[in-house]
């Protein structure tokens, strides 16, 4: 692009400035040490603004890492923060790493912890991989060789911004560093903005590391040399009229070089901005690749998962490369050998969810992964796969922004989904009674996740109920202050409400989906039973309905809200949306051809067991426990003595959905299909002031560019061959999982359109 034009303060700046250095008097530098020290003064080393006059020096390749880290800072913080992305004053630097001198350990840990890649207001760094061809000038012909040698092809880099008043950013990145072990003479060259200064940056940089920089900055080696020669020189003028006139004579001294390093350091600060206007017009063409390489998808679903050997790149003369860690990373930016596997790869690097869940640490933004559910379904009826799409919230200073969280999240729902469709509906139940310890939960159902989960929020719920009414707290003395009797004992149910759904010809939106709890005079009834059996059956029926009315009442409608709101309760609410989807395709499946109607009450769910060492049993006795001893233990009087037992269940057998009409749909989530489309390729909010974002993921063929299959193919043969992206990075957090796993298991389908890989079945 073409650089700035001269303002007339650029000028103004400049004419003094120049004054001052030529009426300082010419001083040959100092004699170079022999150690590996730098000599005091800012680093010299090339300019990169006297490369090409055209040519933006920020946008050069020494510091195009500096600017990608500030247009991601720009695009990740909240609106009224962004300013902070370019405010001139905030330094950034850049460190190539030679991978010669690096560790596969330490490559992979680099590339791979969430900790080297941070977009926070006052925290902003990240580790990359940039290619070498475009840094080979800025590098020692010697290193050049030795890489060529060795078949690498990119060189690992961390740049950062300084922490406002805190940290210089050369000083940010040698920290980065010396938290990983890697040795100085690693750093293979490094790059800032303004050079290095004298006082802090250069120093943390070997004398044979070449260094550069856009705009000059503080006084340089020579100057600070020359300026402790004219300080000599005025002292020894000066010595004769005494101590005083000494250090007057001094200060004069110290006050010019003051008033240069003040001038040159104005002059970068402005001509830093001129430059910062030229990156954010070229960001517009950054989105997808700096994007892309963040995300750092693998290659498509028909790429093997290299091994170490395989991930070795050939170098000349059939060397190889001894950093496969490296080699890895640098293919996983790039396609498959060729054909369909490159549209793929290609595809995947804009795929939403799997590009939000290889993002580390803030890079996503401040997503709230605990907060993740599966809100938008569809199957096109083609046989090649689902799109879908998951809703979480945007809370960057107090939600959970762990990836292993997100990728926890989307595992659950994908394999609930699954298990729902695979087992009779019928069978969607758990129930914690002390005295029935073999009707605990149906037998297959009891082998999963979702079975666990279920017994998981049954308990939870009688230690929620245990919360409200502690006789401590102010409900709780109401509560029992108003019972009647000697015996409280009550047995509630969580049951889904009505689902609010809109169906727009293959597409689910799940747009309210809550739960209900129901005591058990109710839950029968709805069932066409009759009344439930007394508790407590020593007190009168009067006793018993004043009771059941003041649970009902006072303690109730809490529990509902803290089921389908607390946090403790999210993965209930992600297996429930996960019932709510599986029952729309069951539905669908009755009328239209689905990719996945052959699992449909198979009974099978030998991809979806639990690989925890969890056992039903695991949770019963633990409500046992609760059960006996009970939730609290206090010597307050409490309705004389009164004792009070909760027991629970959950029932999701029956799923009723509710149709938004259209119209409805149009006026109260008009922009919801646009949003939810986005989100199939880029994490997507819906409004504008939204603080909720959309991560999704086309069908397997959509994500690859390709249309429906030629001619139809089985839904089991398409859960082989099409199923969504892997993610190098998924597979690094999800190893130690699947080693767990037998060898004859599979991941289910869904999770791997969420995480990555294959399914097989035999």
């Amino acid at each position: 692009m073409n650089r700035r034009p001269t303002h007339a303060w650029v000028c103004a700046l400049t004419a003094p400035l120049l004054a001052l250095l030529t009426a300082v008097a010419a001083a040959p530098p100092g004699a170079a040490d022999d150690n590996d020290k730098r000599p005091p003064g800012a680093a010299e080393g090339t300019d990169l603004s006297k490369l090409d006059p055209k040519q933006n020096p920020l946008l050069t390749p020494p510091l195009r890492p500096v600017e990608e880290l500030r247009f991601l800072l720009h695009h990740f913080l909240r609106k009224g923060w962004k300013d902070e992305a370019f405010d001139r004053y905030r330094t950034g630097a850049v460190d190539f790493l030679n991978p010669l001198l690096l560790t596969d350990k330490q490559i992979q840990k680099l590339l791979t912890d969430p900790r080297y890649l941070s977009f926070k207001v006052r925290e902003a760094w990240r580790a990359s991989l940039v290619e070498l061809g475009p840094m080979k000038k800025f590098l020692a012909p010697k290193l050049v060789q030795q890489l060529e040698d060795a078949g690498i092809e990119h060189l690992p880099a961390i740049s950062a911004l300084n922490r406002p008043g805190d940290e210089h950013a050369e000083e940010l990145l040698q920290e980065l560093e010396d938290e990983l072990d890697i040795p100085r003479e690693a750093k293979a060259a490094g790059s800032a903005e303004r050079r290095q200064c004298a006082s802090r940056c250069a120093a943390v940089y070997p004398r044979e590391t070449r260094l550069s920089y856009a705009h000059k900055y503080d006084l340089n080696v020579r100057e600070t040399a020359r300026r402790a020669r004219d300080i000599a020189n005025a002292r020894r003028s000066a010595a004769a009229a005494g101590p005083n006139a000494q250090a007057k004579k001094e200060k004069e001294v110290k006050r010019d070089y003051e008033r240069v390093r003040k001038l040159r350091n104005a002059t970068a600060a402005q001509m830093i901005a001129v430059d910062f206007d030229g990156v954010q017009k070229e960001m517009g063409q950054w989105s997808t690749d700096v994007l892309r390489s963040v995300f750092a998808l693998a290659p498509g679903p028909t790429c093997p998962l290299p091994s170490a050997q395989s991930q070795r790149r050939p170098a000349p003369g059939g060397a190889k490369s001894s950093t496969p860690v490296l080699a890895a990373a640098a293919v996983a930016a790039g396609p498959c050998d060729a054909g369909e596997d490159k549209d793929t790869a290609d595809a995947a690097s804009t795929t939403g969810m799997g590009a939000t869940l290889a993002l580390p640490a803030m890079g996503n933004g401040g997503i709230d992964f605990s907060t993740m559910e599966l809100r938008y379904l569809a199957d096109p009826g083609d046989g090649s796969g689902l799109q879908y799409s998951f809703s979480a919230d945007l809370n960057p200073l107090k939600g959970d922004i762990r990836r292993s969280t997100g990728i926890a999240a989307a595992t659950r729902s994908s394999d609930a989904f699954f298990v729902w469709l695979s087992l009779d509906p019928s069978d969607f139940w758990v129930n914690l009674d002390p005295t029935e310890p073999d009707r605990i939960v149906d037998d297959q159902l009891g082998r999963t996740d979702a079975g666990r989960i279920l017994l998981e929020a049954d308990l939870r719920m009688k230690k929620t109920v245990g919360k409200l009414i502690h006789p401590h707290t102010a409900l709780g003395r109401q509560y029992w202050d108003s019972l009647q009797g000697e015996c409280m004992s009550y047995r509630n149910w969580i049951t889904p409400a009505p689902a609010s759904v809109h169906q727009d010809g293959d597409k689910l939106y799940i747009l309210d989906a809550p739960l209900d709890v129901k005591m058990e005079t109710e839950y029968l009834s709805e069932l066409g039973g009759s009344n439930a059996t007394p508790t407590c059956p020593q007190q009168d029926q009067a006793t018993e309905e004043h009771n059941e009315e003041l649970f009902r009442s006072l303690i109730l409608p809490r529990l509902k809200d803290a089921i389908n709101t607390a946090p403790e309760y999210a993965d209930l609410r992600r297996v429930y949306l996960a019932r709510v989807a599986a029952e729309w395709y069951r539905e669908r499946n009755r009328t239209k051809d689905t990719t996945y109607g052959e699992l449909i009450d198979t009974g099978d769910i030998t991809d979806w067991r639990t690989t925890d060492d969890w056992t039903p049993r695991d949770t019963f006795d633990k409500y046992v426990d609760s059960y006996t001893e009970g939730e609290f233990d206090v010597t307050d009087k409490t309705a004389d003595g009164a004792k009070n037992y909760v027991y629970g269940g959950v029932d999701l057998t029956r799923v009723s959905l509710q149709q938004v009409p259209d119209d409805r749909f149009d006026a109260d989530f008009g922009t919801l299909p646009e949003g939810v489309d986005r989100s199939l390729r880029t994490p997507s909010a819906v409004g504008a002031d939204d603080d909720t974002v959309w991560l999704g993921a086309p069908t397997p063929r959509q994500a690859a560019g390709l249309g429906p299959p030629g001619k139809p193919v089985s839904a089991g043969t398409w859960a082989l061959r099409l199923l969504p992206l892997p993610i190098v990075v998924l597979v690094l957090l999800l190893w130690r999982r699947r080693r767990r796993l037998n060898a004859t298991q599979s991941a289910s389908p869904l999770r791997r359109a969420a995480v990555g890989g294959r399914r097989q079945r035999s």
